[in-house]
C-alpha cells in the first residue's frame, strides 16, 4: 500500500510539471485508500511551480516517508505501522544508517540514497543553503521528468516478494481440515445474505476470505489484521481488482492512537469506527485478546458491542484448543477468565443470541448475536 500511494504520488507529479505545478509535500499522508485504490486528497498541496528551478522540492521528504521506511523495512524488519506513528516525517538517513550493518550500507538502493548523504553531510558540519539553481524551462523539465522516473522505477521494483504470514498456516489442510473453513464461511455467508449490510468490520482478517465474501455480498469492506504480512498478502491478492475491502493494520489490543497537531488531524481508529457497521466478523480472534493478550473478556465485548450497530459474529475457541493453549504459552486458562458460559453472560450485557453452529468436532462455536437497542 506504500508503495501504492508512493507510485500515485509520483506519477501525480509529473503529470502536474507538464502544467508548470507541483506539490508542496510529497507524504502518504496525503493519500487515502478507497477499497485497493489510492485516492489523492491533498489538492492544497498543489502550487504553481518556478519553470527554470530544476529541483523537485518535496523530494527530501518523499525519500523519508516513502523509500527509507521501505528500506528500514526489509533490511531491519522495522514495522512501517511503528514507523509512522511514532515518526510524522518517517526516517532520516542518519538514524537507519546507524542501524544498518556495513554490508546493509552497500546494498544497491542504500548506498545512493543512505550512506552517501550520510558521509557528505559529515564533510559539512555547518550546511549552508544556497540558492536554488536556475536554468532553461526545457532543461528544467527534462531533468525533474528523469529524476521522477528514476524515483517511479525504484518505489515500483521495491520488495515484490511478499514476506510470510506469521499466521499462514492458519490455511494448511494439517492444521485445519477444508472442511472447518468450509462451515465458517457458510455461517459468514448466511448471515451476510440475511442481514444485507452496507457496511462489514472483518476483525483478524487473516488472508481476507471472509472480507472478500461480504464484498460479493454487495457490502464495503474494513479489514483488519495485526499481521502485517497477512496485510500485506491479502492487498497485493486484490489488486487489478474491484475490490471494495480496505485492508488496514491494526491489532485491536493497541489500536492506532489520535496523531497530529493536538492528536486532531488524524482521529484514532476507535473514533473513526465507532458505530460504523452493520456486521462485525470476529472469527477466531477473541481468545488472541482475552487468552493472548490478558485483556477481560467482558472490556472486549463491550468494544466489538462499540463498533457494531447490528449483529457481531464471533468465534469461540475452547481452551483446550492446540491454538489457545499455544496463545496462553504455558499460563493457566480458568473458567473464570475464558469459557463458553462467560462468554455467552457477558455477551448478554449487549446482545441477544440469534444463533448458534459448533464447527464440526473442534469444539469450536461459531454464535450470531444481535445488538440489543437502546430503550
Amino acid at each position: 500500500m506504500l508503495r501504492a500511494a508512493g507510485l500515485l504520488t509520483l506519477d501525480l507529479s509529473a503529470e502536474l510539471l507538464e502544467e508548470n505545478r507541483g506539490l508542496k509535500d510529497a507524504t502518504p499522508l496525503n493519500v487515502l485508500f478507497m477499497g485497493n485504490q489510492p485516492v489523492f486528497v491533498d489538492a492544497l498541496s498543489v502550487e504553481n511551480r518556478d519553470p527554470q528551478c530544476p529541483v523537485w522540492l518535496p523530494y527530501g521528504q518523499f525519500v523519508r516517508t516513502f523509500i527509507l521506511p521501505l528500506i528500514a523495512n526489509r533490511h531491519l524488519g522495522w514495522s512501517l505501522r511503528r514507523t509512522f506513528t511514532g515518526a510524522r516525517d518517517g526516517v532520516t538517513p542518519e538514524e537507519l544508517y546507524a542501524a544498518l550493518s556495513w554490508r546493509s550500507r552497500l546494498c544497491h538502493g542504500v548506498l545512493g540514497t543512505v550512506t552517501a548523504p550520510v558521509l557528505l553531510g559529515r564533510l559539512r558540519r555547518h550546511p549552508a543553503f544556497p540558492q536554488l539553481p536556475r536554468a532553461d524551462e526545457r532543461r528544467t523539465r527534462f531533468v525533474l521528468r528523469a529524476l521522477l522516473a528514476q524515483l517511479r522505477a525504484r518505489v515500483d521494483s521495491w520488495d515484490r516478494t511478499p514476506r510470510a504470514s506469521d499466521w499462514a498456516a492458519y490455511r494448511d489442510p494439517d492444521v485445519h481440515p477444508p472442511e472447518y473453513h468450509a462451515v465458517r464461511l457458510q455461517v459468514a455467508e448466511n448471515v451476510l445474505r440475511a442481514h444485507s449490510p452496507r457496511r462489514v468490520l472483518d476483525v483478524g482478517s487473516n488472508d481476507g476470505a471472509f472480507s472478500v465474501l461480504a464484498a460479493s455480498c454487495g457490502a464495503d469492506v474494513v479489514a483488519i489484521d495485526r499481521d502485517e504480512a497477512a496485510v500485506d498478502q491479502a492487498f497485493r491478492h486484490s489488486r487489478g481488482s474491484s475490490s471494495r475491502v480496505l485492508q488496514l493494520v491494526v491489532d485491536l489490543a493497541d489500536p492506532t492512537p489520535a496523531t497530529g497537531w493536538r492528536n486532531a488531524e488524524r482521529p484514532s481508529f476507535l473514533d473513526r469506527a465507532a458505530g460504523g457497521f452493520d456486521v462485525v466478523l470476529c472469527m477466531a480472534v477473541l481468545h488472541h485478546l482475552v487468552v493472548g493478550d490478558g485483556l477481560p473478556l467482558g472490556a472486549v465485548i463491550e468494544l466489538l458491542a462499540d463498533l457494531t450497530r447490528d449483529v457481531l459474529v464471533a468465534e469461540f475457541v475452547p481452551s483446550d484448543d492446540p491454538w489457545c493453549v499455544r496463545l496462553a504459552a504455558g499460563r493457566p486458562v480458568t473458567a473464570e477468565r475464558w469459557s463458553m458460559a462467560g462468554f455467552e453472560n457477558e455477551a448478554a450485557r449487549h446482545f441477544s443470541i440469534l444463533s448458534r453452529h459448533p464447527v464440526g468436532t473442534t469444539g469450536r462455536v461459531i454464535v450470531v448475536l444481535g445488538k440489543l437497542r437502546e430503550r
